[in-house]
């Protein structure tokens, strides 16, 4: 516990940030793999059979677990967020540029799911940045 109000007390926009990544991803994990068909159709995916039903489950959830548990061992292991931070920041900038690119590549802008993401992950990202720069001050 002391390792944890020492990380956060070092640098709290960066402990902010990977404290919601790692919500992120651990929520993540849990819906796709608690119910990943019914999830992945809102994503606009449907597997054609049970493998792709595992899958969902490997790739989007068990993926989503480990990147969030890598981000806190990151963390407990430097004992700094600084670095989960920018890790977090690459991964999801990267999303949304190569989301963005292959929207329009795929011509998938008027799908219900890309209304919600784009703007979402841009907030996402955005806001990912700003405690990146804030963290800078620390």
């Amino acid at each position: 516990m002391e390792l944890l109000k020492e990380i956060w007390l070092a640098n709290p926009p960066a402990a902010f940030a990977v404290i919601c990544l790692i919500g992120y991803f651990w929520g993540m994990a849990v819906v796709f793999i608690s119910k990943p068909l019914k999830n992945a159709e809102s994503f606009s995916i449907k597997p054609v059979d049970n493998a792709g039903k595992t899958e969902i489950r490997v790739y989007y959830g068990g993926i989503s677990f480990a990147l969030g548990a890598f981000l806190l061992y990151l963390a407990l292991t430097l004992h700094t967020a600084t670095y989960s931070l920018v890790g977090g920041c690459i991964f999801a900038t990267t999303v949304l540029v190569t989301r963005t690119i292959f929207l329009c590549v795929d011509k998938g802008w008027k799908c219900p799911y890309t209304k919600l993401a784009i703007p979402a992950e841009s907030a996402f990202v955005i806001a990912l940045w700003v405690c990146f720069f804030l963290s800078q001050k620390y």
